[in-house]
C-alpha cells in the first residue's frame, strides 16, 4: 500500500499550471489554489476541479451556482501561496474584480479568466469532483503562466 507522503511525491512530479478558484455567496468571497484544473468537454464546454471536502470554501462552493478560474501568470508566485493558506478575508490586499457572468472574483494580472455555471459534482474519496460548463473566457496572450513541479514554482520563458 503507497504511504500519503510517498503519492503525494509522485503525483508532484507532473508539472501543472496553477489556479484560484474563486465564487461569491452572499456577499462573502470564497477563493482557494488548486492545481487540480482539467478540461473535460468540448460539447459542452467543461472543467472540472478538485476539493477536499474539509475545505473551509467547501459549502461554498457546493451551494454556489456559478464560480471563477484565474489562471496565474509567472508573476503571482504570491497569490498562489496566499490562497493556499486559511485566513479570514483571502482578498485583502488582493487586486480582482467580479465577474460580469458569475459574479465571482477574478484575479487581476492572471493569464486567463474562466467564468463557470456549475453543472456537476461528483464525490470521490476525500474530495468532490466540480464539473463547470465554461460561460465566459478572457485571455491575456502577453503573459506566461505559472507552473508548479515537485514543491517548486517554475516559468515558460
Amino acid at each position: 500500500m503507497v504511504q500519503n507522503e510517498e503519492f503525494k511525491l509522485a503525483v508532484g512530479k507532473f508539472p501543472t499550471g496553477v489556479t484560484v478558484i474563486t465564487t461569491n455567496q452572499g456577499s462573502k468571497l470564497y477563493g482557494f489554489t488548486a492545481n487540480s484544473f482539467a478540461s473535460v468537454s468540448l460539447e459542452p464546454h467543461l472543467i472540472s476541479f478538485c476539493l477536499n471536502k474539509e475545505a473551509y470554501s467547501f459549502d461554498a462552493f457546493s451551494d454556489a451556482e456559478y464560480f471563477s478560474i484565474s489562471i496565474l501568470s509567472s508573476a503571482q508566485a504570491d497569490i498562489s501561496g496566499h490562497f493556499a493558506r486559511h485566513s479570514a478575508d483571502k482578498f485583502k490586499g488582493v487586486d480582482y474584480e467580479l465577474g460580469k457572468h458569475s459574479n465571482s472574483p477574478l484575479i487581476q494580472g492572471a493569464i486567463c479568466f474562466i467564468e463557470c455555471k456549475k453543472y456537476n459534482i461528483f464525490e470521490c474519496g476525500d474530495h468532490s469532483i466540480f464539473i463547470g460548463e465554461v460561460i465566459k473566457t478572457q485571455i491575456d496572450e502577453d503573459k506566461s503562466p505559472l507552473l508548479y513541479f515537485s514543491k517548486s514554482y517554475l516559468e515558460i520563458k
